[in-house]
């Protein structure tokens, strides 16, 4: 079962580790990211950040639509998490039993505007975000658990 699916471009860190999988209950944590599936330095930084009694996976996004997709893993409580809006589109376009999709955090750079503490996004980024949203999943950003959560509609209205 697809706890959550979230993007955030810091991947593993002490937010999703302390707050998000205590919060979603996941016993598993994928990070779907194929820079750092296949890259052995960059997979063993984020599983440092691994806390105990969670299992986690450091796939590509196909190995990750794979993985989501194989009856064998139904009874995992599964956390999700992704860099940016496009590898989201990816893998709810591959995975029937992704839901709801969280925007953690995704940092400035060039052409991007900031629509709330933690998000900044350009047009491409509506445009998925939107295309996940006509798949019929909700989607939202909402950085910690206690706070908030910002809908869709409210993100593009700031650009």
């Amino acid at each position: 079962m697809i706890k959550q699916l979230r993007i955030d471009d810091r991947l593993i860190h002490g937010e999703v580790v302390v707050l998000w999988l205590s919060h979603t209950g996941a016993d598993t944590v994928i990070v779907a990211d194929d820079q750092h599936a296949t890259n052995p330095m960059l997979t063993m930084t984020l599983n440092l950040a691994k806390p105990k009694g969670v299992t986690m996976h450091v796939l590509t996004l196909e190995d990750t639509i794979k993985y989501v997709n194989d009856g064998s893993h139904d009874v995992e409580k599964i956390f999700i998490v992704c860099a940016n809006a496009q590898n989201a589109l990816k893998l709810v376009q591959g995975c029937e039993a992704i839901h709801e999709v969280n925007i953690g955090a995704m940092r400035s750079s060039n052409g991007k505007k900031q629509v709330t503490l933690k998000v900044f996004v350009d047009q491409k980024d509506v445009e998925d975000l939107k295309e996940i949203e006509k798949l019929d999943r909700t989607i939202y950003q909402q950085t910690k658990p206690d706070q908030k959560r910002v809908s869709l509609k409210e993100i593009a209205s700031k650009l």
